[in-house]
């Protein structure tokens, strides 16, 4: 047997474990991108790069939310899904899930130079959402945006004025 004949009895073999190998280090560097705790790698995380951008992102009290509603200030974004903002809203909130910001973002950027303060909110201390609506806002370049932890739980709880339906 000559090393040519061992060659191109190796080589099919090389190649599918080569197509193997990159398959499966594709697969983990994705999954490590996406991951909450990812590794960090080439000095970029993304999961760090969002909590950071969502740090950044102002609260605002009851009361300061609140003081903006009877001033007719604040434009209330309810990030929960349309069946809970069906169910009960602030009133003359509008319904914004975090992947439909782009959708709204010229018609807001109107109502930011005007002045008005946005305003998201969700239910529960550990809802997402209004940070992940209000981080997207401000990529589209909305910087008056504050979060009103656990919004609508509190705002309901005070008693203030609430919507059913879809406005």
């Amino acid at each position: 047997m000559t090393f040519n004949n061992i060659l191109s009895k190796l080589y099919p073999t090389f190649r599918e474990g080569s197509i193997i190998l990159a398959v499966a280090l594709f697969i983990a560097v994705v999954f490590n991108l996406i991951r909450p705790a990812g590794i960090n790698i080439f000095g970029f995380s993304s999961a760090a790069l969002i909590r950071e951008q969502q740090a950044i992102i102002p609260e605002i009290s009851l009361w300061e939310a609140y003081s903006l509603y009877l001033k007719n200030k604040g434009i209330f974004i309810d990030a929960r899904d349309p069946l809970s903002f069906e169910d009960g809203h602030i009133n003359g909130a509008i319904n914004i899930y975090p992947d439909e910001a782009s959708f709204h973002a010229s018609s807001l950027k109107v109502k930011a130079d005007q002045g008005f303060i946005f305003i998201t909110y969700c239910d529960g201390p550990q809802c997402p959402l209004s940070k992940e609506t209000a981080h997207e806002l401000i990529l589209r370049g909305i910087p008056t945006v504050k979060i009103l932890v656990n919004g609508w739980g509190i705002w309901l709880k005070a008693g203030y004025p609430i919507s059913k339906g879809k406005k």
